[in-house]
Parts: structure tokens; C-alpha cells; sequence
């Protein structure tokens, strides 16, 4: 039996954006924009098993130190908070974190160690990014930072938009995903749209690279999943093309299924980086063999990091979103059009030892690397020595007047 989860339209959308694609250009009112988005706000923690990784960490007195303050008759005992401070916020308010921040010391126990080593090297492959959010269809779950801990519960819970779309879980296929709401009469052509927002203004950094799983799969040439991006500093999205490889380009890409080739081959190796630099900025995808069910089956290359910093780079922030249109007839055209799709039998949520290979699994995956957005170059030695020398020429009593820089939230940097 399949089981269902559906949401509604938004009930505080302005009625007169009902109806209108989400490239449709009209004017602001205001320069806060969503890009005809409206956000839509959810409750912390709606579920008791999501986790912080990074709450404040408290710190007590050892048991010799409480005891002399006890003798000393006092009753205060002084203790340490550590607070890993966010580096950004996901769609709204959900706080973002490095993923060199220190884990909370009551999590370390359950998160294996080499997970748990804030100092890796960047140059590691599977590395390249500072903060990441994931999404498992299977689990239902978002996880930040690939640990596998849930960090937001609840597919809904984690957009900042989300329209006549839901959750199809196939027992009988062992398969999960998302999908346009099931429509009739003069809605049933209205596309589905999911937004997510990721804002990193917080942390002073701009983004300096971003890679990006995003998962669909398409059953009919009428089915549509058009994604888009839009940086935080512009008023429009802009469409992330689809590139379809060819049948030749095919047999250079290993992770399809049935293509049977050697990932170790200097010249598969090769022609397939040259294939990915050509398509830099797209999402490409193949077409997979019919079966008794439809002629025509698309799905995203599996695994692949689309490569989409020319987007975003130097900017402060964006936004993802996809837009779903299903096939133009029959009883299940809503299922034509599908996104995030996952086995059922290959969770994530837990497979904390498994560590990069679970996080694979996941139907979206975003990363992205930052970098300050003031850069200071070292001072000229000159200059240093300059300094040095005249250090000692002005104090306090023979200036004529001090410079005071009154400055709490350190926005100077």
C-alpha cells in the first residue's frame, strides 16, 4: 500500500501571484525580496529527535575546585559556555555552521571519530566545501555538514517555499520521492514549486564555490523539473540547463547503470573531464532504457556535483528552487515528474560509520566553500619595521587626540 504525505498553498500568497510562473517578471515594492517566493515560517524543533550538532556546550568546575569554593563559603561557581556562532542561516532562521565549528561535548560520544575531526584538509576530494545541507527522500530528513544526525525532520520543514507538491513513499516499488500534488479541472496543469534559501551574510563571507546534487527523474517528454537559482543580490532566478548525454557520451560515465566501463582508464578518465568542463553550469542527465511501464525515462546522473559557481560566486547568499510540471494525460500523470527519488532500502539517517557513502545517497546535496569577504594582505615589511622604529614617538600624555573605535557588534571585522 503507498502512504502520502500532501501539503497545501500557502494561505498568506497574495491572490493575485496565484496562477503565475515563478520566472514571471513584476515590479518590488521593496527592495527585501523573495523572488515572488513567500516564506513560509516553521516551528523550531517540531521534532524531539532533531538534532543541534552545534548547541552551546557548558562546562563545570572539577570536583576539587567546587570544593575549595564550597569551603570558602561561597556559593557561586563559575563556569564555561562555548557557542559555535553560525555562519550563515538556512531558508529563514535555521542556523548554518562551519564545518570546522566544534561539535557540542554531549554529541561526541555518538559521532565516530574521524567524523568528529574538525581539522581535516581541505584539499581532501570529498572536502571541498564549508557548509553543506542534505536531503534524504528516504529518511525524510535534512543533515547538515554530512553528519548523519537529522537536522531538520520533515521535507515541508525544510523549504522556504513549497506549492502543490508531497511525499510519495512506493512500498510495493521500495521507492521515495517528491511529486506535484495530485490535481483536477483547471489545476491540474499548475506547476509544483520548492524553494530553499541559504544565506551567509552572517559570517562577513561571500561564496567562492558551490556543487550541487539535485535528483529527478522524468517518465514522459511532457513532465517537466526545471530548477533555478537566483543570488541574494538580483531580483530574478535563472535557469540551471539540462544537459541529456548522448549515447556515446554515455558509455564514459560508470555510475549508469549497465554501462560497463573502467573508472580507471586514463582515456574513459578524459574524455569524461572534458565532457563535464564543456557542460560547466548545467546539470546533465541520461536517458535510461525503456521498460513495460514508459517509453520514455530521464534520470540525473547519479552522484554527480554539478558545478554551478559561476551562479553565485562573490555573492552573499542564493536560492534553489525547482518548478514541476506533470505529463499532459492519464490517472498517474503527477508521477511523471519526480524529484529527490531514493531507495527505501538504502536509508541514511544513522549510518553514522559509513560516513561519505551514506551522505551519497542523498536526492539533493548542496555544498558550498566561502571565503572572507575583506581580505587583508600582510603588511609590506617596510612598513613593519617603520612602525617598530616610531613606536615609542606618540603615547598618550603628547598626543594631541586618540581615535576610539566604539564598535560592539564587530562589524568592522
Amino acid at each position: 500500500m503507498d502512504s502520502t504525505e500532501s501539503t497545501n498553498s500557502n494561505p498568506l500568497e497574495n491572490t493575485t501571484r496565484r496562477g503565475r510562473s515563478l520566472l514571471d517578471k513584476q515590479s518590488r515594492a521593496t527592495v527585501v525580496d523573495f523572488g515572488d517566493l513567500v516564506p513560509q515560517y516553521h516551528i523550531p524543533m517540531m521534532f524531539p529527535n532533531e538534532v543541534e550538532l552545534y548547541e552551546p556546550s557548558l562546562k563545570l568546575p572539577d570536583i576539587e575546585t567546587a570544593r575549595t569554593v564550597r569551603e570558602r563559603g561561597s556559593l557561586t561557581v563559575q563556569t564555561t559556555v562555548d557557542v559555535a556562532l553560525p555562519c550563515g542561516y538556512f531558508n529563514v532562521w535555521r542556523p548554518l555552521h562551519h564545518r570546522c565549528a566544534p561539535f557540542s561535548d554531549r554529541l561526541l560520544r555518538y559521532i565516530p571519530k574521524d567524523a568528529a575531526e574538525q581539522d581535516r584538509p581541505l584539499a581532501d576530494k570529498a572536502l571541498q566545501w564549508h557548509s553543506r545541507v542534505s536531503y534524504s527522500s528516504a529518511d525524510d530528513e535534512y543533515f547538515q555538514n554530512g553528519v548523519a544526525l537529522p537536522y531538520i525532520k520533515g521535507w515541508q520543514n525544510g523549504t522556504m517555499h513549497a506549492k502543490r507538491a508531497f511525499r510519495k513513499v512506493e512500498h510495493d516499488w521500495g521507492m521515495s520521492y517528491l511529486a506535484p500534488v495530485p490535481q483536477m479541472g483547471n489545476n491540474a496543469d499548475d506547476p509544483s514549486v520548492l524553494a530553499w534559501r541559504f544565506n551567509y551574510a552572517e559570517s562577513h563571507s561571500v561564496i567562492d564555490a558551490l556543487k550541487v546534487f539535485l535528483g529527478f527523474a522524468l517518465y514522459s517528454e511532457q513532465a517537466t523539473a526545471d530548477w533555478y537559482i537566483r543570488p541574494l543580490s538580483r531580483l530574478e532566478f535563472v535557469p540551471i540547463p539540462i544537459y541529456l548525454l548522448t549515447k556515446d557520451e554515455m558509455q564514459f560515465f560508470p555510475e549508469i547503470p549497465h554501462v560497463t566501463a573502467d573508472d580507471k582508464d586514463p582515456e574513459l578518465l578524459g574524455r569524461r573531464e572534458q565532457i563535464i568542463k564543456a557542460r560547466r553550469g548545467c546539470l546533465l542527465a541520461y536517458r535510461a532504457t525503456a521498460d513495460q511501464y514508459n517509453e520514455y525515462i530521464v534520470f540525473s546522473l547519479p552522484g554527480y556535483l554539478a558545478d554551478l559557481s559561476q551562479y553565485v560566486e562573490g555573492e552573499y547568499g542564493f536560492e534553489l528552487a525547482v518548478e514541476m510540471k506533470p505529463a499532459g494525460d492519464g490517472r498517474d500523470r503527477w508521477q511523471k515528474a519526480q524529484i529527490a527519488r531514493q531507495n527505501l532500502t538504502l536509508p541514511v539517517s544513522g549510518r553514522m560509520r559509513e560516513g561519505e557513502d551514506a551522505m551519497s545517497r542523498c536526492g539533493l546535496d548542496v555544498q558550498v566553500r566561502l571565503r572572507p569577504n575583506i581580505i587583508i594582505e600582510e603588511a609590506p615589511v617596510e612598513l613593519l619595521r617603520t612602525l617598530e622604529d616610531n613606536a615609542c614617538a606618540m603615547d598618550s600624555a603628547s598626543a594631541d587626540f586618540a581615535i576610539r573605535i566604539d564598535d560592539p557588534s564587530n562589524t568592522i571585522g
